[in-house]
């Protein structure tokens, strides 16, 4: 009787120390997972960096871009006597889809003798011999698939005695960002939703 509580005894023991090793087992099983969890963790903010990076450069290419095409406008007006082609500016700096829209309100102006833009959409006023173009701000910006690119730049427009609040929104477009509508801000003016309504014979398009 006494050998077979021993061994009984024996036999707990044994299992009571394999049922511990399992348990260790599992507890490292459970700290691999930890290390998996935290190497996850880890990369998720790299890949986080590396598109805030994307967009910052994104950013700066758009602001210089319309800070570009903005001295080109203010050269032409200090240096041409407020002289400015703006369809040569459309056709350069525009996306195709504006200068489709603008060839159509063209062709609407000269069948009916009427005249559409009244103030300069590249401008935004009157008098272009005492203007500046200042405070650009990239307010919004998309970068989708496909290379499918979008933003949206704020400025001001000073003239000598009054200043515009301006906005446009650009696309990228053939590898390079075009400016695909313009907004006058003080008259909270969207231009090519007015050119549509001219198209349209809507009264409501007049600037």
């Amino acid at each position: 009787m006494k050998l077979v509580k021993l061994l009984g005894l024996g036999f707990l023991l044994v299992v009571s120390v394999s049922l511990t090793s399992c348990g260790g087992s599992r507890k490292g099983g459970s700290e691999g997972d930890g290390l998996s969890k935290m190497t996850l963790k880890k990369s998720s903010p790299i890949k986080s960096q590396n598109t805030e990076m994307a967009m910052a450069l994104e950013r700066e290419a758009v602001l210089d871009r319309v800070k570009c095409i903005y001295n080109i406008i203010h050269q032409e007006c200090t240096y041409m006597g407020g002289s400015v082609d703006s369809d040569l500016l459309d056709r350069t700096f525009c996306s195709k889809r504006w200068n489709q829209l603008l060839l159509a309100v063209r062709a609407k102006e000269y069948k009916t003798n009427t005249l559409f833009f009244e103030v300069n959409r590249w401008t935004m006023a009157y008098n272009l011999d005492l203007i500046n173009f200042d405070e650009f701000e990239v307010a919004d910006i998309f970068i989708g698939p496909n290379h499918q690119k979008t933003a949206i730049v704020n400025f001001t427009v000073y003239d000598m005695d009054s200043y515009t609040p301006a906005r446009l929104e650009l696309v990228y477009e053939d590898g390079q960002w075009k400016i695909d509508n313009f907004y006058h801000l003080k008259y909270m003016l969207n231009l090519r939703q007015c050119m549509y309504r001219y198209l349209n014979n809507d009264m409501l398009y007049l600037i």
